[in-house]
């Protein structure tokens, strides 16, 4: 019995689109076995189109997300060293980029939730922990590990974005278009450091309110900390009235409308644009 023509041209684009379903799962499943330089890769998933459950803390429960790769790594250039990284590419659609997002505070997790937000836009994504494992704002792992300094000061960022881009070229047989750093506050010295002492690593970084001067910038917070737990430093509920009227009085009606609101505080004390 002949086929008929236009048979042969479904049956053949099935085929066709099931050998490249295969492919990707399988090329996931391969990335176990890359060999890469100090680096040990501890998981490797094909995770299913819908919903992703994110860590304890992060700002939803779950996310739904579009298939992808996800691989799970150490990185130890140093004997006291153990960067973990994950790399996520999606696993159809990716729009031939890398990003990879930078850290808050002192760093010590993965942020999936920003992760899967670069995920869901088209992007191979990847984040390190800074080379620790802890609270943001608990900084007891430097003590007495130089080394983890070091990651955290700029190692790790480096490492993540070496490793990534090696392991997304081993996914998709082919290496990403343009790479992209895109942090804030930590994450925003993170991008500084990168640009310092790197500027190779990334075709463009985004450095969003930059944590850097960290001397100053630990003592100032010492200094506002212990002055907002001192009771005689708050104004008491009728002196903050008294400031609140002022305020009120002198900026309240910029707009002709009598309410407890001052739209555009510049303005009061800068003049016009």
């Amino acid at each position: 019995m002949k086929m008929h023509p236009l048979c042969k041209v479904v049956c053949l684009g099935l085929g066709l689109a099931l050998s490249v379903s295969a492919l990707g799962q399988d090329s996931c499943e391969k990335l176990q076995q890359l060999q890469l330089t100090d680096t040990s890769i501890s998981s490797v998933k094909n995770v299913a189109a819908g919903p992703f459950s994110l860590p304890p803390g992060s700002p939803a429960p779950t996310v739904d997300l579009p298939a992808f790769c996800r691989v799970q790594a150490e990185i130890k250039p140093t004997a006291d060293s153990r960067i973990k990284i994950e790399v996520w590419m999606p696993a159809s659609g990716w729009n031939g980029k890398f990003e990879q997002i930078g850290n808050g505070g002192l760093a010590g997790s993965i942020n999936q939730f920003v992760l899967a937000a670069v995920l869901k836009q088209g992007f191979a994504a990847a984040a390190t922990d800074d080379g620790h494992e802890g609270a943001p704002t608990d900084g007891s792992w430097a003590i007495g590990h130089p080394e983890k300094v070091k990651d955290f000061g700029f190692r790790a960022v480096h490492e993540t974005s070496d490793k990534a881009k090696k392991i997304i070229t081993a996914y998709y047989q082919k290496a990403p278009r343009y790479s992209y750093f895109n942090g804030c506050s930590e994450g925003g010295r993170e991008a500084m450091m990168e640009a310092q002492r790197y500027p190779e690593d990334f075709n463009g970084i985004l450095a969003g309110a930059t944590a850097h001067y960290w001397t100053q910038l630990m003592a100032a917070f010492a200094w506002n900390a212990q002055a907002l737990n001192k009771p005689e430093n708050f104004l008491s509920e009728a002196k903050r009235r008294t400031v609140e009227n002022a305020a009120i009085t002198a900026c309240g009606g910029q707009d002709g409308v009598g309410d407890k609101f001052v739209k555009d505080p510049p303005r009061e004390f800068l003049g016009p644009p």
